[in-house]
C-alpha cells in the first residue's frame, strides 16, 4: 500500500534518511509538495497522500477522464496511477531486474563458470597425462 512518510529532514542526519518522498513513485519533493486528502464520506480509515507534481497532474488528470463521481473515487485515481508509476511498475515496464534477481544471476553464473573450469582443468590435465 501507499505508505505516508512525514516529517521533515534534519541537517544531522542528513538529507538520505529523512528526505521526503512521493507516496506513488517514491522520488524526493522538491520544493512543490502535492498533499492530497480524502474528504466527505469516504469509508475509513481516511488517508492522505504527498505527491510529487508529476504524480499529481497524473491523478487530476485520471480522475478527470473518470465520468464516475463516487466518495472514494481519489483512492481508485491514486490506484490506477501508482500501478504505473511506482519503483516496481517502472522496472516491470522497462524491463529492468530487481536487486534481488541480480544477486541470484550472478550467484548462478559464477557458480556454473566455476563449473566449467574446473571441469576445464580436469580435462586439460587428463589429456597431458
Amino acid at each position: 500500500m501507499n505508505h505516508l512518510r512525514l516529517g521533515t529532514p534534519s541537517i544531522e542526519s542528513g538529507e538520505q534518511s529523512g528526505a521526503l518522498r512521493c507516496a506513488i513513485c517514491a522520488r524526493r519533493l522538491g520544493s512543490a509538495i502535492c498533499y492530497l486528502e480524502e474528504t466527505g464520506d469516504v469509508p475509513p480509515p481516511r488517508q492522505s497522500w504527498m505527491l510529487c507534481t508529476a504524480c499529481n497532474d497524473a491523478v487530476k488528470q485520471q480522475m478527470a477522464e473518470v465520468p464516475v463521481h463516487s466518495p472514494i473515487r481519489l483512492r481508485v485515481a491514486i490506484g490506477v496511477v501508482s500501478t504505473e508509476r511506482t519503483p516496481a511498475a517502472r522496472r516491470a515496464h522497462r524491463g529492468q531486474l530487481t536487486d534481488k534477481t541480480w544477486f541470484k544471476l550472478f550467484f548462478w553464473g559464477a557458480l556454473i563458470t566455476m563449473l566449467f573450469h574446473l571441469a576445464l582443468i580436469v580435462a586439460i590435465a587428463g589429456i597431458a597425462k
